[in-house]
């Protein structure tokens, strides 16, 4: 004999809470106290309640699925290349026991990416956004904001009023990587930076420069590269610096991939980490403990980051003020080598 069907009934003797109590929490109704809603969807989650979502979706308005809008370079692109899976992958992990289902959108380069989110807002498509690769005058946060249509971003932006983002904190970042670099003999640092339009490629900029400051140095615009991050575009850019004298001596690339490319790099140079340079990484999922040789990296999950995009866009959605959607954090050092000028112990 099968198990008898959850009900609405069965949360409502399970929970002690009335019908319509119940009902309006699984519809995340405001006037229900964000603990009730966690507690009528604890014990869904725990009896097996399954919604007619269809019906939900008609009672409510609500389409329960969210996106998150991804730039894509250029057709070909494989996303793993730029380890954006890892942020879908957290994102999805802070919606599962949610009635919420996720869609990726890709931005175009050619796109007017204004243009492509009014699809998504106005046609209702979608109830909730997540923006990735900020701009100080971000055109689609300014949108957002004006249709006040439930969104985050992965990042900052330099706009005057508030708007839900996390971020890591690039600029700490950078800086603690060169300074560290500078008190281990390293004049000539090249950073390997993303495009230079974007928000948090500012944010290390900023940083190198304040600890070369702090330290006395030059800032040498030639030693700062911005570009793609791609393991291709890491190899390119160590090989065009490999050229200049002085050469650089350590390189800090903005992600693993980049790094992995700057080994490539050094491989067909004949150099070693650690020895003819060092190479940190931004890191996104400690894999670069298994480069050869591993890298002393700045490790800022990926993964996790997605999962702090997820459980903020929730938070907006159940109607929480922006000003505490707002999350900074700073990455962990993570220590393989000394980074010793020349190799030096």
């Amino acid at each position: 004999m099968s198990e008898p069907k959850v009900t609405l009934k069965t949360l409502m003797r399970h929970t002690g809470l009335s019908l319509g109590t119940v009902s309006r929490a699984l519809q995340d109704g405001p006037e229900v106290r964000r603990e009730t809603r966690e507690l009528v969807k604890a014990a869904a989650r725990e009896l097996g309640y399954t919604p007619n979502l269809a019906g939900v979706k008609l009672r409510t308005g609500k389409t329960y699925t969210l996106s998150i809008v991804l730039p894509v370079e250029n057709s070909e692109q494989d996303f793993t290349d730029s380890g954006f899976m890892a942020l879908v992958s957290g994102l999805h992990a802070a919606l599962a026991g949610t009635f919420y289902s996720l869609v990726v959108q890709p931005e175009l380069p050619d796109e007017d990416p204004v243009a492509a989110l009014r699809k998504l807002v106005e046609a209702r498509r979608v109830d909730g956004l997540v923006l990735t690769q900020t701009r100080p005058q971000d055109e689609r946060i300014r949108y957002l904001l004006e249709q006040d249509f439930p969104f985050v971003s992965y990042g900052r932006s330099a706009l005057e009023r508030a708007h839900p983002w996390y971020d890591t904190d690039h600029e700490d970042m950078a800086y603690r990587a060169t300074q560290r670099l500078i008190a281990c003999g390293h004049r000539q640092i090249a950073m390997l930076n993303p495009p230079a339009e974007l928000m948090y490629s500012q944010h290390r900029d900023a940083g190198h420069r304040r600890a070369l400051r702090e330290a006395g140095l030059q800032h040498d615009p030639a030693l700062t590269q911005c570009s793609g991050l791609s393991a291709a575009d890491g190899r390119r850019l160590v090989l065009e610096l490999a050229l200049r004298q002085p050469r650089p001596t350590a390189f800090v690339c903005a992600n693993e991939y980049a790094a992995l490319g700057a080994l490539s790099a050094f491989a067909e140079l004949g150099w070693q980490a650690g020895r003819e340079a060092a190479v940190v990484a931004t890191d996104d999922s400690n894999v670069s403990a298994y480069f050869v040789p591993p890298l002393s990296t700045y490790y800022a999950s990926l993964h996790g980051a997605g999962r702090q995009l997820g459980q903020l866009l929730l938070r907006r959605l159940d109607g929480e003020p922006v000003q505490q959607l707002c999350v900074l954090e700073q990455a962990q050092l993570i220590e393989r080598q000394s980074d010793r000028l020349g190799g030096e112990r």
